[in-house]
């Protein structure tokens, strides 16, 4: 009976949350737990989930509708079922077989290396010991962090280190990318805050970033920018939620490799990168095979582009007004004309997701359609959460 009772405490939190003023139509932060509840049922502190869900789409400035909540909600139930820091399974005896394998193959050294790790700082308290317990990406992250600044400290490098010289090439060697309760990129949340303020970002100031991820409201307020905080022109929903798992607009460029690979009679990944790129998402200068099957098609279909126009143009491929180029617009032309039909302007993408973290196969597809699916179920939900007449559901959800 006590574990009965129990079970309904968050659920019973939600019926009990002022709403004295509120305008009709207003989400407050119980109906957003009701919309949680519904989604997931027995969240602890739903009701702050709530609160913390209004506050990311206030913070980022971007309009607390239903559909922007249920995209939240979707996206974190989908990524850690509403836990900041989530737990994952085997994860300390995960990362120690990956650190033998990358310090194996390194000539000579490689074992030793490994030997040496398990020495510092002490032998009780060791870097290797502390990544065989890990627990969470926390866990881990810090014991990188240590391990970087025990290494700053022994070669006096200390100084360069504070103030963020390193933070690159520290960055490009932590396993640890994405985190929190929406998985975001951590590359995405520094480079957000780098872009607000007016000198460069210090090393202790990357890691208050990364500690901020590992907060309810901090990995909510990264997560929901990364999510909604830029234009897609997608009809739907399903879309942009491709584009988290795979980077933004990477379902607009899949289907325009679907196009390209039509055109020019080359089999193309559709995995929504038209350049290559460095750890960093740096472009680099290597020509993909979606380059060379644009170059046949353009030859082919003599659509007046020479080499140097079309980099210009792919340059542009992870911005929304690449649908503006040159290239874009007359390829998709193209492809009306020998067709007969109109050009798809968006596709989920064809990428198999591997991590320690996925127990199942997965694609970018199948986590879109999931996530999809959660969303669905939330907003059928939301939009009978007004006085207004009930809406009936539409089969797809658009993204407004």
């Amino acid at each position: 009976m006590r574990r009965r009772i129990a079970s309904l405490l968050p659920l019973a939190a939600t019926l009990f949350v002022p709403v004295a003023g509120a305008r009709a139509g207003e989400l407050q932060p119980g109906d957003v737990a009701r919309l949680i509840l519904n989604e997931r049922g027995g969240v602890p502190d739903a009701v702050g989930w709530g609160e913390d869900v209004l506050n990311a789409l206030a913070d980022n400035k971007l309009p607390v509708t239903r559909e922007n909540v249920c995209a939240v909600v979707a996206v974190v139930s989908q990524e850690s079922a509403f836990n900041a820091n989530p737990t994952v399974p085997g994860l300390g005896r995960i990362a120690e077989r990956a650190v033998r394998e990358k310090l194996a193959a390194i000539p000579l050294l490689g074992g030793k290396a490994f030997d040496y790790l398990d020495t510092i700082p002490t032998p009780r308290n060791s870097f290797v010991k502390r990544i065989r317990a890990a627990k969470t990406e926390r866990d881990l992250d810090l014991a990188y962090r240590a391990l970087v600044e025990h290494a700053a400290r022994s070669s006096s490098l200390d100084g360069l280190l504070r103030l963020g010289l390193f933070d690159k090439t520290v960055e490009e060697y932590n396993q640890v990318s994405t985190v929190g309760s929406m998985q975001v990129s951590v590359a995405f949340a520094q480079e957000t805050e780098r872009g607000e303020r007016w000198r460069p970002m210090t090393h202790a100031e990357s890691n208050e970033v990364r500690d901020r991820l590992y907060s309810r409201r901090g990995g909510l307020y990264y997560g929901t920018r990364q999510l909604l905080d830029y234009k897609t022109g997608y009809a739907q929903k399903i879309f942009r939620f491709a584009d988290y798992n795979a980077g933004r607009f990477a379902a607009r460029n899949a289907a325009f490799q679907g196009v390209v690979a039509r055109l020019s009679g080359v089999k193309l990944a559709t995995d929504g990168d038209l350049l290559a790129y460095n750890k960093a998402r740096e472009p680099t200068g290597e020509i993909t095979r979606t380059e060379k099957a644009l170059r046949t098609a353009i030859a082919r279909h003599s659509l007046d582009i020479d080499d140097a126009a079309l980099r210009r143009d792919l340059l542009r491929e992870k911005q929304f007004d690449f649908m503006q180029t040159r290239t874009f617009r007359a390829v998709r032309a193209a492809y009306q004309r020998a067709t007969h039909a109109a050009p798809p302007f968006a596709a989920l993408p064809g990428i198999q997701l591997k991590s320690a973290k996925i127990k199942s196969r997965m694609t970018t597809g199948s986590f879109a359609q999931s996530v999809n699916r959660r969303y669905g179920k939330c907003m059928s939900l939301a939009l009978t959460m007004d006085q207004k007449p009930v809406l009936k559901a539409p089969s797809f959800w658009p993204d407004w």
